[in-house]
């Protein structure tokens, strides 16, 4: 799946998700999760990553950034810098 079709379908969710109120139904609040958790699983997917003083930095396809936990570092190594697996 290209990446910037996953970033604007994670837009497009989140957006969606924008419109849905969690007070109205049960229904409606529900479908507002769910399109909610979707777009962050497809931000997920597309990532860049960047060498800082302090550590590896995180950034998604919307900008939102953390820095890289020990575990993601030591399997960044093992993998030899390929961050993607997919079945």
């Amino acid at each position: 799946m290209d990446k910037q079709y996953e970033s604007k379908l994670a837009s497009q969710c989140q957006g969606v998700a924008r419109c849905l109120s969690y007070n109205n139904s049960h229904q409606e609040g529900e479908a507002k999760h769910t399109l909610i958790e979707a777009a962050s699983a497809l931000d997920k997917h597309s990532v860049r990553t960047h060498r800082k003083n302090d550590g590896i930095l995180i950034i998604n396809a919307r900008g939102k950034s953390r820095y890289m936990t020990w575990r993601e570092r030591l399997s960044m190594w093992l993998l030899r810098g390929k961050l993607e697996i997919r079945p």
